[in-house]
């Protein structure tokens, strides 16, 4: 094989698998890629109810993961089924709303935001959406949280304070179910993390954390391209020791 075909096969803009795209431009291929996953895959953008925190600041696309990602999350929820769902750092709530949206009945989810003023307008977005019976909103640093709570977790979604990664991990990890998983978010940051020497505080926590990681011969990893990068790690059985 082509050694460059090799290392472009896994990202859709490059050229080898974008062969018999009639534009070159990679700007118009990306945009028509996005729109055909979304319209394929029956993804809408999000129809909640939102009050936004800070209009000049932030869109409401910059307040959520992508729509793709959201999707995958979302179905990764209705695989897997968890009962109660751990999310570390919900901004304004967008996310949270998507996936609690579609729990199934007793289910809930948990979500911890350390700034006050995203946690409000938070807690507002949830009650106007009818969603906060499901959502439990914790106002609080999550190292606080994860140092006290004993309460088992299905998921648990890790996405804010990145420079805290691995420390978020390895006391999330003792909350997980004996089946459940954990799901890692922004793991490229921005392609800092891929750096030999990050630039950020933010990307040198990802990196710590990716390389605690890569030491684990007891965990199964599966890191998927798109977006800023997503991490699945789940404990592997015996079996598959």
């Amino acid at each position: 094989m082509n050694p460059f075909n090799y290392y472009n096969s896994f990202l859709p803009n490059q050229k080898l698998l974008k062969k018999y795209f009639k534009v070159k431009s990679n700007y118009f291929f990306e945009k028509n890629l996005f729109n055909f996953i979304m319209y394929y895959s029956d993804i809408t953008k999000p129809r909640k109810k939102f009050k936004i925190y800070n209009p000049t600041d932030f869109s409401i696309e910059e307040m959520a993961s992508n729509p793709i990602s959201i999707n995958f999350l979302k179905f990764l929820v209705m695989l897997t089924k968890p009962k109660s769902i751990l999310e570390v750092g919900c901004f304004v709530g967008v996310t949270t709303m998507e996936i609690a949206s579609i729990l199934e009945t007793g289910s809930k989810i948990t979500t911890v935001e350390k700034f006050n003023d995203f946690a409000r307008v938070a807690q507002i977005n949830f009650k106007k959406n009818k969603l906060n019976k499901v959502i439990n909103l914790v106002n609080e640093d999550i190292k606080i949280f994860l140092s006290k709570t004993k309460k088992k977790y299905d998921l648990i979604f890790i996405d804010g304070d990145k420079e805290n990664y691995l420390e978020i991990f390895l006391k999330s990890e003792k909350l997980l179910s004996k089946k459940g998983f954990i799901i890692i978010d922004n793991i490229f940051n921005q392609g800092d993390a891929i750096n030999d020497k990050p630039i950020t505080s933010k990307g040198l926590g990802v990196l710590r954390v990716l390389k605690y990681l890569k030491k684990r011969k007891d965990l199964k990893k599966c890191i998927l391209p798109f977006y800023d990068g997503i991490m699945l790690v789940q404990k592997l059985s015996s079996k598959f020791k």
